[in-house]
């Protein structure tokens, strides 16, 4: 019966698919070290960047905020004016006033003042003769406003809308009470592109790009009035109310380092990738360099049998399993190849070798998987028979004389040896490794020495 390839080709496999795994554990664990860095990283750059982005917002609002609070207090002073002079105002002294306003102002357009609805009196005229006499009840654009200003008591902030006189702005209109009565109107109105060019000049940064919209009555979706309006709908942004009267301002921040981070960080992760898999790889080369050397020093290079060493080890290892065990028998084969040296003499070393490869894996498929067979030296071969009786060793012998023997194709040449081969079982022969060995080994020589004195 012809056997499978024994086991002690397989260490061979085993530990250098250990190597590869190990190489590729490694790899594995430091990609996710890295990826772990990375989101950690990833997750502090945010919260830096949001940190950083609602303290560059808040400055926004309160820069708005602060032009905005002088025009509201300026408009709130000249209401104060009206509700005491609403019984006795004199034409010249309301356009002085308004003049002195206008002058002492930044980021106005105009004032205007309306009597009950109609505006009477507007500054400066030039420009806005439209306003004069407009009546705010019968404008469908801006009479819902209005009816909401008068019906609240207070001021409220309105845009940007389209003006009656042409053009935007922002409107702030304050009512004008007398004795619990509503009287009039007053409204300033704001001057956009003025009023953000003052407010926003010193928010130059070239970090952050940011976009302003007003939220009517704080409900509906934001109009953008100042910068691009993606930046207050994109996910990277981070968005800052601020109140005004009667609605509120949302505030848009977005980084402007966020395509230059993004290819930083895609050009760092590769690297780090990259280096992962160069360790990896040198680990895989460094365990399967170190199997290589263990290979070579358990095995032998020309046949890849287990050498002198390996053998011995499985020798003294079978003796100590079968010795505990009164009916196990092992049993040792000492093989030397007859006329091997003619072979090499005549046709040269690499048909030794040849010989002695193909020979060592006709033996090979000859025995059990979980024997084995070596190379002691030379031309001489030993095989260890674990588990067996002397009836089993003998019909091995047989067939070992019978594969040895056969030819070798070797070129157009066949090549042809012989086998002299001598046997000890354990117990029965030996009681140790060594004494297996040596019996065995004086064995062969008597038969290799009976071969030659018959052909002699």
């Amino acid at each position: 019966m012809v056997f499978t390839q024994p086991a002690e080709t397989h260490p061979w496999l085993n530990t250098l698919l250990s190597a590869r795994i190990a190489g590729v554990a490694v790899f594995l664990v430091l990609l996710v070290a890295v990826e772990v860095v990375f989101d950690y990283q990833r997750a502090e750059t945010a919260a830096v960047r949001h940190s950083d982005a609602v303290a560059f917002g808040s400055n926004l609002r309160a820069q708005a905020e602060r032009e905005l609070n002088a025009v509201l207090f300026l408009s709130n002073g000249l209401a104060a004016y009206l509700t005491v002079r609403h019984d006795r105002i004199d034409q010249t002294e309301i356009h002085a006033v308004l003049t002195e306003l206008y002058r002492n102002s930044r980021n106005i357009r105009n004032f205007a003042l309306a009597e009950g609805y109609v505006v009477s009196h507007v500054h400066p005229l030039i420009g806005n003769e439209k306003v004069l006499g407009f009546d705010y009840s019968k404008s469908a654009a801006q009479w819902p406003d209005v009816k909401r200003t008068i019906d609240s008591r207070r001021g409220t902030l309105v845009g940007p809308v389209r003006l009656a006189q042409g053009g935007t702005g922002l409107i702030y209109r304050y009512p004008v009470f007398a004795k619990g009565k509503y009287w009039g109107m007053l409204s300033t109105v704001i001057d956009v592109d003025s009023f953000l060019r003052t407010a926003f000049e010193e928010a130059g940064n070239t970090r952050y790009e940011f976009a302003v919209a007003s939220r009517e009555g704080g409900i509906g979706a934001p109009a953008v009035f100042w910068g691009n309006p993606a930046i207050l709908n994109s996910p990277e942004s981070t968005l800052i109310d601020a109140d005004i009267p009667n609605g509120k301002w949302v505030f848009g921040v977005r980084s402007k380092e966020t395509t230059l981070d993004a290819l930083y960080s895609v050009t760092l992760r590769i690297v780090s990738w990259t280096i992962a898999a160069l360790l990896g790889l040198a680990l895989f080369l460094l365990m399967k360099n170190r199997i290589a050397l263990a290979q070579l020093a358990l095995f032998d290079s020309l046949t890849g049998l287990p050498n002198r060493r390996l053998l011995e080890d499985r020798i003294h290892q079978a003796v100590s399993r079968h010795a505990r065990r009164e009916s196990s028998r092992c049993g040792l084969l000492f093989v030397d190849l007859d006329k091997f040296k003619a072979v090499n003499d005549q046709h040269g070393h690499k048909a030794g070798d040849t010989v002695l490869k193909t020979v060592s894996q006709r033996i090979r498929d000859e025995i059990r998987a979980g024997d084995t067979v070596a190379r002691w030296g030379g031309d001489e071969l030993v095989v260890l028979v674990e588990e067996t009786d002397a009836a089993q060793i003998d019909q091995l012998v047989v067939r070992l004389r019978e594969v040895v023997t056969s030819p070798i194709l070797y070129g157009s040449q066949s090549l042809r040896v012989g086998a002299s081969i001598g046997v000890a079982i354990f117990p029965e022969d030996a009681k140790s490794a060594t004494q297996l060995l040596k019996i065995a080994d004086q064995r062969m020589y008597v038969e290799k020495q009976g071969q030659e004195t018959q052909a002699a």
